[in-house]
């Protein structure tokens, strides 16, 4: 352990350069990516095909059914496009179709791509810590995450999104005060991290909310004021080139603004209506068997939320969803108190703080003890690693974003995905740099007295 003395210098790559020094030759960062890659794969097909893949498209869950139906509307040409949906993973699901229509084949490739996720965080913690072990141990610690596997080994566009998005964040380029070793704009990097992010939003439009994180993420990082704002109108310019065509034909063939869907008014009122706060269901069972709550912090179809009328449930979508807009505001404004509750139910819940008991036993076990000891490790790393603050920025804020996601829709897990990436990094590397502080205060203290002896 006496390698850790690097970490003198009081930066965040110097204080785990001991760490890498104790690597064996053989983990280079090749064999680290493919090794993370392995497992990643063998815990994911395994979990899906011991548990979670389904024989059959019937016992799909109401999205999943929805992107495969989408995808073969698509191969058949029957496709009638709402502005509800964007096309990217039903795209996907359309390819591997195309190739085979077995339906466990289209599961374990998505799981396939899914697996990509940890090695792809492997090299974002990499790039911004400039340290193989952090990076080993944080790609580690999200391939055996339960609450990413079980949501990531769907027919969900989670599946998708989030390797894309750790693309996104992998291009984007390290700020000089998180650290960077690589003096200059990179205009490149911020060009395909804007690219890359507006990709990631057509599979999930959730990732259209994340934009503005990425310029907290940049002025935090970056101390050159020039540097960032020239950075950020990189990324911004990228990101509107690619999404700027779907938004014209979009907005042209529906003949209104649309940036990416237009499906806000179904999102705020699924989870901001009266019937969540009635106690006509406390457990329900949904398609496949799989049982859940339904409640303050959850969300309702637009055929439950109480907004519509049987008439207007035949409208055509875009007038539906103007209708539930207007008349989830119209409410939130005359119930202010209860708005508010809703809001904070769907806070708690997402982040495993919230009716515990009624999860069930598997989830309270992998799912809701995990994450608040995740979020207790933290709070700690916040507090007592203050090198952390700056240098892990990018993956700091992502709780942020998720958080943000769930006030506007609902609390759901599976939108949490990028939250728990950025949560494991932020832990896995605040815990090997307290332990990497600890040994240099102690060699520098035997060093004391051996001088004074």
């Amino acid at each position: 352990m006496g390698d850790l003395a690097h970490g003198r210098d009081g930066s965040l790559p110097g204080l785990l350069a001991g760490f890498d020094c104790q690597l064996p030759r053989w983990l280079t960062v090749r064999n680290i990516f493919l090794l993370l890659l392995l497992i990643s794969l063998a815990v994911d097909l395994g979990f899906g095909f011991a548990y979670k893949f389904r024989l059959s498209p019937d016992q799909l869950d109401a999205d999943e059914l929805e992107y495969y139906k989408m995808a073969g509307q698509m191969m058949g040409g029957t496709l009638h496009l709402t502005a509800r949906r964007t096309l990217g993973f039903p795209l996907l699901i359309a390819s591997v179709r195309s190739i085979s229509d077995n339906f466990l084949f289209l599961q374990a490739v998505i799981c396939a791509l899914f697996s990509f996720s940890a090695p792809l965080l492997f090299l974002v913690v990499r790039k911004v810590t400039r340290s193989t072990a952090a990076a080993g141990v944080s790609g580690l610690a999200l391939a055996l995450w339960p609450p990413v596997i079980f949501y990531g080994v769907s027919l969900y566009s989670e599946a998708l999104a989030l390797p894309v998005f750790l693309l996104a964040l992998w291009a984007l380029p390290v700020g000089s005060r998180a650290g960077s070793a690589v003096k200059g704009f990179h205009w490149r990097q911020a060009a395909a991290a804007g690219l890359l992010l507006a990709i990631a939003t057509q599979v999930r439009p959730m990732y259209l909310i994340m934009t503005p994180f990425i310029a907290i993420i940049i002025a935090i990082e970056e101390a050159d004021l020039r540097v960032a704002f020239r950075r950020l109108l990189v990324v911004a310019f990228a990101y509107v080139a690619v999404t700027l065509p779907w938004s014209i034909y979009m907005t042209e063939r529906f003949h209104h603004p649309i940036l990416i869907t237009s499906n806000g008014g179904e999102t705020l009122s699924g989870g901001l209506n009266p019937k969540l706060l009635e106690p006509w269901a406390e457990r329900r069972k949904l398609v496949g068997g799989r049982e859940v709550w339904v409640g303050p912090g959850k969300w309702l179809t637009p055929h439950q939320n109480g907004y519509l009328t049987r008439a207007e449930l035949a409208l055509p979508y875009d007038q539906q969803d103007a209708l539930m807009r207007e008349r989830t505001m119209d409410w939130v404004k005359a119930n202010p108190g209860a708005a508010v509750q809703l809001e904070s139910c769907k806070f708690l819940y997402m982040w495993g703080l919230y009716h515990i008991s009624k999860n069930g036993p598997g989830q309270l076990v992998f799912g809701n003890l995990p994450t608040l000891a995740l979020l207790a490790i933290a709070l700690f790393g916040f507090i007592r690693v203050p090198e952390a603050r700056t240098a892990l920025a990018r993956f700091w804020v992502l709780p942020f974003f998720v958080s943000a996601v769930a006030l506007i829709s609902w609390g759901s897990w599976r939108f949490r995905q990028p939250g728990d990436a950025g949560l494991v990094v932020f832990c896995s590397v605040c815990v090997l740099v307290y332990l990497a502080k600890r040994r240099v205060a102690h060699d520098v203290a035997e060093r004391e007295l051996a001088l004074s002896a």
